[in-house]
């Protein structure tokens, strides 16, 4: 060990300079100290019967004293000084009942016991368990000064390594912290990606699903203005069929206009995934809506079959809800080969609300299904990447309304996909 190490496991002083270091010395002194008090009176009972009384009854005053100071909130930051004086007091009075030749064995016992007790349970530097066994050789019995001296060598260096172990632990508790802010931020960077990729699969599939309405009200439109126009030039026996072309238009635009409402409130229904405000909804409308929005981006020959039962309210976050659904079944169209089925129902099964996505796709090997909610990461070109948060949030947000994510599957043959969520009480 070379020699700055071993002075610094020696003389460990400096790192209390550290406020946050220092207050977990406090807090483990504080709990150390209530041992030594417990460790003392253990030793003032036994003492009844080896020891003088007055020894005994000294041993559980000094008890009584340690476990009192430790109730008083202004010695908290010297419950560590207060543990030792109070470990050097019982080994002086425990010392100091020698003279009885009969009681000899059990005092030195005693008196190491509780010296040893002590550093353990404090984190004591190696000079405080040195002055601790100078006090007791200079009050206790002199014929004992080499065995007091041996005992205080023996209790500083297990001091110093008990105290280097609290060191490392405080290290390792100050590196966790650090890692758990990178973790996350590495969740933050991780969601924005996946917010991102979804934002662009969205973005073309309203793309897709606002076209067509805008085209129907376009040509239907243009198509209503020439009608409107030729109807003003028509003979009487044409108006009738002008007419009736015109309540068809009428209809088409409407639908559309329906059509196109819709589709803003499934916008709606995907903005604002963090607000904190909840409210009863309908998980037969969510399924529906999140089937209706990844329909148009789903691969050629897909096909949905909806089995959905009547379900009660339940109190949700729909957005979070949607963005939930709309995951899964993005997961199930990446999984299909060729011309493949989705099958989505829904049923009640007591005060819990169930969700099923199934598809006959390729399905998930054996091996990974285990870690399937866990989020990847990877090092490409000194960066790190990430993967498979989307599965990993989803489960958060059923975690958080109450409810759980399962899947299923076996490769080759497809994946299902069961949520429960609890109903509206």
């Amino acid at each position: 060990m070379p020699w700055a190490d071993f002075r610094d496991w020696l003389l460990p002083g400096a790192a209390e300079k550290d406020d946050a270091f220092r207050q977990e010395i406090c807090s483990a002194s504080y709990r150390g100290a209530r041992t030594v008090a417990a460790v003392e009176a253990a030793a003032g009972v036994g003492a009844l019967a080896a020891l003088p009384r007055e020894a005994a009854f000294g041993l559980l005053i000094l008890a009584a004293a340690t476990f009192g100071v430790t109730r008083l909130h202004a010695a908290y930051p010297y419950s560590r000084l207060a543990a030792g004086l109070s470990a050097a007091a019982a080994a002086v009075i425990s010392m100091r009942t020698m003279l009885a030749a009969s009681a000899a064995d059990y005092a030195l016992g005693a008196a190491t016991v509780v010296f040893l007790v002590t550093v353990i349970a404090v984190p004591l530097q190696p000079w405080h368990c040195l002055l601790m066994g100078v006090i007791v050789a200079a009050a206790g019995w002199p014929a004992h000064v080499l065995f007091t001296a041996m005992l205080a060598v023996a209790a500083a260096l297990m001091g110093a390594t008990v105290y280097a172990q609290h060191r490392v632990q405080f290290g390792s508790f100050v590196k966790a912290l650090h890692f758990s802010g990178e973790m996350r931020e590495y969740q933050s960077r991780a969601m924005s990606a996946e917010s991102s990729a979804t934002m662009v699969r969205l973005t073309a599939a309203l793309a897709h699903e606002l076209s067509s309405p805008i085209g129907a009200l376009t040509s239907g439109i243009d198509t209503l203005v020439a009608v409107c126009a030729r109807q003003a030039q028509s003979p009487p026996e044409a108006q009738q069929k002008l007419l009736g072309l015109q309540a068809d238009l009428r209809g088409s635009l409407k639908d559309s206009l329906d059509r196109l409402r819709k589709i803003v409130n499934r916008i709606q229904r995907l903005t604002n995934l963090d607000e904190a405000a909840t409210q009863q909804a309908n998980l037969n409308e969510l399924v529906s809506e999140a089937v209706g929005l990844m329909k148009p981006q789903s691969p050629a020959g897909t096909r949905f079959q909806l089995d959905l039962h009547p379900l009660p309210d339940l109190v949700c976050k729909p957005q979070r809800l949607m963005a939930v659904l709309c995951t899964l079944l993005t997961n199930s169209m990446q999984a299909l080969m060729g011309e493949g089925c989705i099958t989505v129902s829904t049923e009640r099964r007591g005060s819990m609300l169930e969700v099923k996505i199934e598809d006959n796709g390729r399905g998930i090997p054996a091996g990974q299904l285990p870690h399937i909610f866990d989020p990847a990461f990877e090092v490409s070109g000194g960066r790190v990447s990430t993967g498979n948060w989307s599965l990993f949030m989803s489960r958060q947000y059923i975690k958080e309304h109450g409810g759980a994510i399962r899947i299923q599957s076996m490769e080759g043959k497809g994946t299902t996909v069961c949520v429960t969520l609890p109903a509206a009480s």
